[in-house]
């Protein structure tokens, strides 16, 4: 179960918040289990927490720090993710039904079952994500995204001929 005092902390002042893990960055935040339904965590250091199990539907996460966190079978439907990091994030078996994760960045991330149904993707990092056993989805949302040879992707999706181009760009640099 999550630590409620952390809990609480994050829910009162992400000012507050930050200044704890900029001085505990040693320590994993325990949030697992966690309500954080509807809540303001813009801008959040919540980079390796562990976040299982935890209910984020309506959060505000945009430009939160989330790299190396633990949101298996997390709840994120309609959560505000833009230009968050979620880089090497694990989102297995997660629900990210309509979630906006604009501009995200999910390298490395990984999505294994996630739900990703109406999750908006455009500009999103997917560069070496786990997408192979994704729920959901869809042409258009891969197309909207940015990936490389090393992306996943279920059978059903074709890999768009730009991100091949990204990654012959990427090698002459």
């Amino acid at each position: 179960m999550a630590d409620e005092q952390q809990v609480e902390m994050l829910l009162n002042s992400v000012g507050e918040w930050n200044g704890w893990r900029a001085r505990n960055l040693k320590t994993r935040p325990n949030l697992r289990h966690a309500d954080l339904t509807k809540a303001n965590l813009r801008r959040a250091d919540l980079r390796r927490a562990d976040l299982r199990e935890a209910v984020l539907h309506r959060a505000s996460l945009s430009e939160a720090r989330l790299g190396g966190a633990d949101l298996t079978r997390a709840t994120l439907n309609e959560s505000d993710l833009i230009a968050a990091d979620l880089s090497k994030a694990v989102f297995a078996r997660a629900s990210l039904v309509g979630a906006l994760m604009l501009g995200a960045n999910l390298r490395g991330a990984d999505l294994s079952v996630a739900d990703l149904r109406g999750a908006d993707l455009r500009g999103a990092d997917l560069r070496g994500a786990d997408l192979s056993q994704s729920f959901f989805l869809v042409q258009t949302q891969v197309e909207s995204a940015t990936g490389d040879l090393q992306t996943g992707l279920p059978p059903s999706i074709t890999r768009p001929h730009h991100w091949g181009d990204l990654e012959n760009k990427g090698n002459r640099l």
